[in-house]
C-alpha cells in the first residue's frame, strides 16, 4: 500500500498507541524506519490484554505487519515479547514466518520491558540518544494492539469505537471484554458483573504507571489498557493517593542519600544523564544549586522501580521525579545538553528487576491469576461521553453540533492530519446531547 494513502487511513481511523501513552499512530510513520518493532512485553503486573490478542489475532498482526513493512520500506519487523509467553502465538503462523523479515524476538521477563527505550535495547541492541524519538536510530515501535487496530481498519474498514479492557485485580475472574469508548467506568464494571465496589479503588492500567480514576465520571478511552479493583487499604491505592506535598517532607525527614533509585533506575541502566536521588534531595529540601537535578527528569520514564523496588525507606522519588518532569513541561522546557549513550552501563545486567519480584514487592501475588477469559458482552450505555484529548498532541476540535444525529463509526470530532492529534468517532449510534471543553456527549 502507498505510503501516504497508509498514513491518510491511519489517521482518519482515529488509531492511537494503544499501550496506554496515546501517541496518534499515522505520525509515528516515516520512510527512514528501519526497524519496526512490535511491543508485546505486557510487561505491568497484571496486564493481560495483549495476551489475549496475540492468542487470538496473530495471524491477523503478521499479515498487517508485511503490509506496515512494505508501506514504510523497512527492512525488517522484531517481535519483541518475554520467552514465557511465546507459547501464545500460533506455531502455524510461527512456521510461516520463518525466513521472512518478520521476526519474534524473545526478551527478558524484567519490569519495564515495554518501555520503549529498554524494548529498542533488548530487540535491537540500539540506544535511543537522550531527549531523542526512536526514528533517530531508524526504528519505529508499535503497541500489538495497535497493529490489530490497523488489521480491522484495512480489513473491515473499522474506526476506533471500542477498546480491549482487561478486569483484574481484588475479583475472583480476571475478563477481557471490548467496550465503547467513553462508556462510564461504573456502568461498564456494573455491566461486566462487578457491582459491589464498596472499600474499593479503581485503577485505570497497571499497579505501577496506572492512574487512579473516579468511576463514577471517568470514562474508556483508547488508551485504556486495564481497569484494575483494590482494596482502597491496598499500600498501592494509599502510595497512588498520597499527597505531594506529604511525599516531600518525608522524603527530606528520611532519605538517607543511598542513592539506590538511582542504580536501580531502568534509564539510567541503559547509559541515560538521570540520577534521581538527586532530584530527590534537591525538591525535598528546595536547593536549587544544581539546575541538573531538576532537568534530568526530562528522561524518567515514571516506571516506579525507584519507589517500589530500590527505596529501602518507602519513599517516593517516582511521585516527585514525575511532578518536576510535568512542571517542567508546562513551562516549555527542552533540554539542549542531552548525550547520545554508546553502551548501558556494565552493572545493568546484574539490576534487572524480574516480574516476580515486583509482584512481591507490589504486594499483589494474590491478584495474579494464571489465565484471563473473553467474554461477550453487547454493552448498551444510554450515554457516552467522549473526550477530545485521548492521545499525546493537540485535542481534537467537534465538527459536529448539538442536536445532530450520529452513526457508530462516524467522525465526531478531529485536529488536522498535519498535527500531532488524530479524529475521534461516535461509539454508538444516537443524538449529541451536549459538547463540553472535554467531551462530545452522545445519548442513544
Amino acid at each position: 500500500m502507498e505510503f501516504s494513502k497508509l498514513q491518510e487511513l491511519v489517521y482518519e481511523a482515529g488509531i492511537v498507541g494503544a499501550g496506554g501513552a496515546g501517541f496518534p499512530t499515522h505520525k509515528k510513520f516515516s520512510k527512514d524506519v528501519k526497524q519496526i518493532v512490535v511491543n508485546a512485553a505486557e510487561c505491568e503486573p497484571l496486564m493481560m490484554t495483549d495476551h489475549h490478542i496475540l492468542a487470538h489475532h496473530f495471524k491477523a498482526i503478521v499479515e498487517t505487519l508485511f503490509v506496515l513493512k512494505e508501506s514504510l520500506g523497512a527492512e525488517e519487523v522484531l517481535i519483541g515479547i518475554k520467552g514465557k509467553n511465546i507459547d501464545l502465538l500460533d506455531k502455524n503462523v510461527l512456521k510461516e514466518i520463518e525466513g521472512t523479515e518478520v521476526k519474534v524476538v524473545e526478551i527478558p521477563d524484567v519490569y519495564p520491558a515495554g518501555d520503549e527505550l529498554v524494548l529498542i535495547y533488548e530487540t535491537t541492541g540500539k540506544i535511543v540518544p537522550e531527549g531523542a524519538l526512536p526514528i533517530t536510530v531508524g526504528v519505529m515501535v508499535i503497541n500489538a494492539e495497535t497493529v490489530y487496530n490497523i488489521h480491522n481498519k484495512l480489513v473491515r474498514d473499522e474506526n476506533i469505537t471500542n477498546k480491549y479492557v482487561l478486569v483484574g485485580g481484588d475479583v475472583q475472574n480476571d475478563i477481557i471484554v471490548r467496550a465503547p469508548i467513553g462508556m462510564r467506568i461504573i456502568d461498564f464494571l456494573t455491566e461486566c458483573g462487578y457491582k459491589d465496589l464498596e472499600g474499593k479503588a479503581i485503577i485505570d492500567g497497571g499497579p505501577m504507571m496506572g492512574k487512579l480514576v473516579d468511576p463514577k465520571t471517568d470514562v474508556i478511552t483508547k488508551t485504556t489498557k486495564g481497569i484494575l479493583v483494590f482494596p482502597e487499604t491496598h499500600t498501592v491505592i494509599q502510595r497512588k493517593r498520597a499527597p505531594k506535598s506529604i511525599t516531600l517532607k518525608r522524603a527530606a525527614a528520611a532519605c538517607c542519600g543511598c542513592h539506590m533509585c538511582t542504580d536501580m533506575c531502568p534509564r539510567y541502566l541503559l547509559g541515560y544523564n538521570i540520577h534521581i536521588d538527586k532530584t530527590l534531595r534537591a525538591a525535598s529540601h528546595s536547593e536549587v544549586q544544581d539546575a541538573r537535578a531538576f532537568t534530568e527528569t526530562t528522561m524518567c520514564s515514571g516506571c516506579g522501580v525507584c519507589t517500589v523496588v530500590a527505596c529501602q525507606q518507602m519513599l517516593d522519588p517516582q511521585k516527585i521525579s514525575l511532578a518536576v518532569k510535568a512542571e517542567l513541561s508546562k513551562q516549555g522546557f527542552r533540554r539542549k545538553d542531552n548525550i547520545a549513550p554508546q553502551k548501558v552501563r556494565e552493572e545493568r545486567e546484574g539490576r534487572l528487576v524480574p516480574s516476580s519480584v515486583l509482584i512481591d514487592k507490589l504486594g499483589i501475588r494474590r491478584f495474579v491469576k494464571q489465565m484471563v477469559t473473553r467474554k461477550e458482552i453487547e454493552f448498551k450505555p444510554k450515554t457516552v461521553y467522549i473526550p477530545f484529548s485521548q492521545h499525546i498532541g493537540k485535542p481534537a476540535t467537534a465538527i459536529v453540533s448539538v442536536g445532530d444525529i450520529v452513526k457508530k463509526g462516524e467522525p465526531i470530532a478531529r485536529t488536522d492530519l498535519s498535527t500531532l492529534g488524530t479524529t475521534i468517532h461516535s461509539s454508538i449510534d444516537g443524538k449529541v446531547k451536549e459538547i463540553t471543553d472535554r467531551f462530545v456527549v452522545i445519548e442513544r
